[in-house]
């Protein structure tokens, strides 16, 4: 048998009182992955879709079978434009929101998620991209 001893007023109230969206307010993980075919074209290729539950977003990762120097991509949920403008860098990449400690972006149920590939280099390639979420 053990016994936790709590002080109060100690370090971990300190870390409570950060405010929302600092720690997660959701707790299960919820990894969504999607795939584009690019055409041997140059255009913008979107991929729009939603989730029917409350969710906070957390990050997204990205990877081509081909990278182009002047291709690039962007995020936008809801009204809100995430990323903007990330060029391909001939190597898989990750985004991620916050600090060490994590920041989250709250997304309401069916809240349309787009994603889209600008292929400035006209070369046909596929694209994988995953965004993990809390829900």
């Amino acid at each position: 048998m053990f016994q936790v001893t709590y002080p109060v007023g100690g370090v971990i109230d300190k870390v409570r009182e950060l405010p929302y969206p600092h720690f997660s307010k959701l707790t299960i993980p919820y990894i969504r992955g999607r795939r584009l075919d690019i055409p041997e074209a140059t255009g913008v290729y979107s991929d729009t879709y939603s989730l029917p539950f409350k969710t906070e977003f957390l990050s997204i990762a990205i990877a081509c079978s081909q990278y182009c120097v002047d291709d690039y991509w962007e995020l936008t949920i809801g009204q809100d434009k995430i990323c903007e403008t990330i060029y391909t860098k001939e190597l898989p990449e990750s985004v991620s929101m916050g600090n060490s400690f994590g920041i989250v972006f709250p997304i309401a149920a069916n809240t349309p998620l787009k994603f889209d590939f600008y292929n400035n280099s006209g070369k046909a390639k596929q694209v994988w991209y995953n965004i993990k979420f809390l829900r």
